[in-house]
Parts: C-alpha cells; sequence; structure tokens
C-alpha cells in the first residue's frame, strides 16, 4: 500500500472552503476553514490506517463537506436537542431531570423575552432582593420563617455549612455519609464548605449517645442527611430526629437536614411510594432543610434552602451567595412552578407528576395501539410487543420503590439491540431507549401524548428500512 499516494488523495482545505462557501454562509470563513482543517486532519488519519483505502478523491472530498457540513449545523444550531425519554424514568438526570411541559413554558417564555424585576422592587423604585421573588411562596407552602435559593442543592449544602460552621466541628452519623450520582459525596462537600466533619455510630447503627459524645466545645452544627438514594435494612438503629433536635437545642446547636428531593405533599395521596414531605419536616424543628427543585418539586435546577429566619440570615449574608445563586430563568420557573402548588392540583399542573401517575393499563393500551396502527411487516421483523413493565422516579427519588409502566419491546432481525438503540437515537428527533436481556425497550412512562405519533412514525420508518435491507 502506497501510503503517499492514499494521503494525495485527500482534498485541499481551500477548495472545500471553496465549495462551501455558498452552502454554509452562515458561519464565519475563517472558523468554516478550522473545521474543515480538523476534519482533513481526521481523514489524513483513518488513511494511515487502511480507511478509505478505496474511495476516490471525490469522495472523500464529499465525506469532509459532509463531516464539516453536520459540525456547522451542530454549531450554530445550538447544543441542545429536544429528544424523546423512552428510558421510563420520569425524573432522568442525563435527558434534564424534571421535564416544564407546555404550559410552564408557554407561561414563561413571554415573561423572558425581555427585562425582568429581578432585583428590582417596583414598589419603591429602588433595589429589591431576587431571594424574596420566591420566599413567601415557600413560606406559606413549608412553614418555614425564611428561605434562600441556590443553583443546586449540593450548593445549598456547602452554603450551609460554611455560613453556619466555617472551621468548626458538625457532627454526622456514618449512616448518612452519601453519595449521589456523578460522584458527588456528602464528606467531600462538607470539607470544601471549611466544616470539619466528626463522624459518629456505624453504618447501620447510630445512637443518640453517639452525638453526645462528640460534642465539645468546637461543635457548631449538627447534619442529618436523608437517604434519598439508598435504604439501609436489616439490623439497623438510629434516633429520632425529635430526639437529636431536642438534645442540639439544649446545646444551642442548629440541626441541618439535606432532604434531597423534596416532595411538597404526600406521595401516597397520588399513588406513589412515600417521601418525606418539606412541611412536615420542618414541624419536626429542624432549622435548615435542603432540597431539589428539579426532583419531585417538578421545577428548574436549584438548591432550595427553607428553615428559621436566624440562621437563613446568616445564609443569605454569605459572600459566597453571589457565586452560587440563581439567574431570572431559574427564578421565573421555580416561581410558577411553586404557583401551581398553590392554586392547583399539583397531579395536573405540575408535568412531573402527570407522568409518574400516568395509569398503567393506559400506557399498555397506547403501546398496543402502536403496534395496531403498524404494517404487520414492520412488526414481525421488529418482533415487536406491547408488555406490562417496572420502572423508578429516577434522580434518588423514592430509591427502592418499582412504578408500573408499560412498555414496547423488540427482538429485532437480522441486527442487534444496541443497533436497534442507535437507530433510534439518531432519529429526528432522537428516541432515548434502553437495551436489556438482548430486547430493546421503548418505555412510555415518561413519554407525553402528543410524542407518541413520533414513536409510531420512528418505528415505521426504521422498520422500513430493516425491510429494505433483508
Amino acid at each position: 500500500m502506497n501510503k503517499s499516494r492514499d494521503l494525495a488523495r485527500l482534498p485541499a482545505v481551500q477548495k472545500v472552503v471553496e465549495l462551501m462557501a455558498q452552502s454554509s454562509p452562515s458561519i464565519k470563513t475563517e472558523i468554516l476553514t478550522e473545521i474543515i482543517r480538523s476534519e482533513i486532519k481526521s481523514l489524513r488519519e483513518a488513511l494511515r490506517t487502511g480507511e478509505y483505502s478505496k474511495f476516490s478523491k471525490e469522495s472523500l472530498t464529499e465525506i469532509v463537506i459532509q463531516k464539516t457540513a453536520a459540525k456547522v449545523a451542530a454549531l450554530t444550531g445550538g447544543c441542545f436537542r429536544k429528544v424523546i425519554n423512552a428510558t421510563g424514568i420520569v425524573l432522568h438526570t442525563g435527558l434534564g431531570r424534571a421535564p416544564y411541559g407546555k404550559e410552564m413554558t408557554a407561561a414563561i417564555g413571554g415573561l423572558l423575552s425581555g427585562y425582568v424585576n429581578l432585583e428590582f422592587d417596583l414598589g419603591s423604585g429602588e433595589r429589591g432582593e431576587r431571594l424574596d421573588l420566591v420566599d413567601e411562596q415557600l413560606r406559606l407552602l413549608t412553614g418555614v420563617e425564611s428561605s434562600a435559593i441556590v443553583n443546586n442543592n449540593a450548593a445549598a449544602v456547602l452554603l450551609a455549612l460554611n455560613s453556619l460552621a466555617d472551621g468548626k466541628e458538625v457532627i454526622v452519623s456514618r449512616g448518612e455519609l452519601i453519595e449521589i450520582g456523578g460522584s458527588f459525596r456528602l464528606p467531600d462537600v462538607m470539607q470544601k464548605s471549611g466544616a470539619k466533619m466528626v463522624e459518629v455510630g456505624t453504618t447501620n447503627r447510630t445512637h443518640l449517645s453517639d452525638y453526645k459524645k462528640a460534642h465539645t466545645r468546637r461543635t457548631a452544627a449538627i447534619l442529618l442527611a436523608h437517604s434519598s438514594n439508598y435504604r439501609i435494612e436489616g439490623f439497623t438503629t438510629k434516633p429520632e430526629a425529635s430526639e437529636i433536635i431536642s438534645w442540639a437545642h439544649s446545646k444551642h446547636l442548629p440541626v441541618i437536614y439535606d432532604l434531597g428531593s423534596g416532595a411538597l405533599f404526600p406521595m401516597e395521596s397520588a399513588g406513589l411510594p412515600f417521601e418525606p414531605v418539606v412541611s412536615e419536616v420542618v414541624r419536626q424543628g429542624f432549622d435548615v432543610v435542603t432540597f431539589s427543585g428539579d426532583k419531585l418539586l417538578g421545577g428548574p435546577q436549584a438548591g432550595l434552602i427553607v428553615g428559621r429566619k436566624k440562621y437563613i440570615e446568616i445564609l443569605r449574608r454569605n459572600p459566597l451567595m453571589r457565586a452560587l445563586r440563581c439567574d431570572k430563568t431559574v427564578f421565573a420557573l421555580l416561581s410558577y412552578t411553586l404557583s401551581r402548588y398553590l392554586v392547583d392540583q399539583p397531579l395536573t399542573a405540575i408535568e412531573t407528576y402527570n407522568l409518574l401517575t400516568a395509569d398503567p393499563v393506559l400506557l399498555k393500551h397506547r403501546a398496543n395501539a402502536i403496534i395496531e396502527a403498524l404494517d404487520p411487516k414492520i412488526v414481525k421483523i421488529l418482533n415487536l410487543t406491547a408488555r406490562e413493565s417496572l420502572t423508578e422516579a429516577g434522580s434518588g427519588s423514592m430509591p427502592t420503590a418499582q412504578i408500573p409502566s408499560a412498555a414496547l419491546v423488540a427482538i429485532p432481525q437480522n441486527i442487534s439491540e444496541t443497533h436497534l438503540a442507535r437507530l433510534f437515537r439518531s432519529y429526528n428527533p432522537p428516541i432515548i431507549g434502553y437495551c436489556k436481556n438482548g430486547e430493546f425497550w421503548l418505555d412510555l412512562k415518561a413519554v407525553a401524548s402528543h410524542e407518541l405519533p413520533i414513536i409510531q412514525t420512528a418505528i415505521r420508518d426504521i422498520g422500513l428500512s430493516l425491510l429494505s435491507k433483508s
């Protein structure tokens, strides 16, 4: 093989620039040139390994043009793509957690097209405080004295610890040193906060006496963490929260509770597994409670901090607040979400609960309806069936509970299930399912009703493509 001759088939950068100048007017010429140069470099490496050895110079030029055009489209069209979540996991971290739904996005779309009163008091005409925008909503919904908002729950814990215990000790049970997705570990956050972690008890058993023995003049706070993404069962024990709070308050120590998911109403009333309700936790006497905005609340990514005014005011004055604060988009989305809890039933007003509470019988009916509308040849080549399934809420919410659902399941002929999954991901819009035991699953739990025709069309198009190759 003559590698020099192979490399000579590569197009010149300037030639490709000239060929693409008319078709890619939306991007600057110097940037277009850089992308083309990068694609030609990648193609050069491929030729050296023997790939594309039988391609002509014209074909290689066309490959560079196609790859460059795809890169230009991706760069100028924005990094986000609308996808259909057929994993069954409603609060899917990789897909953006809580979906906003059409009503929410329509409500705030016009609001965010111009300026808003983010830090401007319309009554006095003076500068306002953005944290006050949703403070009354949170006080009414949770029964607290005050609140603060930061960009996620990890930031909320970080701010609480840094504000109340920087350079001092915080007592925490070993059974609550949680790790959640993305390698987030509570001990790491505590270290970065400046607080010194004092571990007590064991993984499965902690007693009130353990907290008492660990108390010194350097102790600044007690931290409890809800095991929102795991359960310890069997030979276990831990003190009641009321016991810890009563003792801590006798020592003038604040008790911080990392609640995690943060439900605002009893999940059991919606036929869902139990999760602690923020207002009920507050009534137990916790001084500072932190939870997420994009989990069971059903809103944007945010860390909500609620509790006693004297402690929340310390958090609000912390210089870290400016580094961790949220922008106008988050506040607009959060305020809208909270308003739905004040005036509506969350099961109908919050898209997360529209999906979580969808009747599995209805979902099975939808799956069967899609199959019945397809050409039998497509159903056969995909070996497509409708099945009952079990899924989970996601993002560590209700972790040990399985939620009934229904799915379309394919065991395709001639290709692997991973190849089929890739075909659905390549569809426009991409449809994200999952592979299990040699099968490809499209679970309908997190699929909105208006997305069902898209799934049906995708199955038809992909099935016809497979038929044409069989």
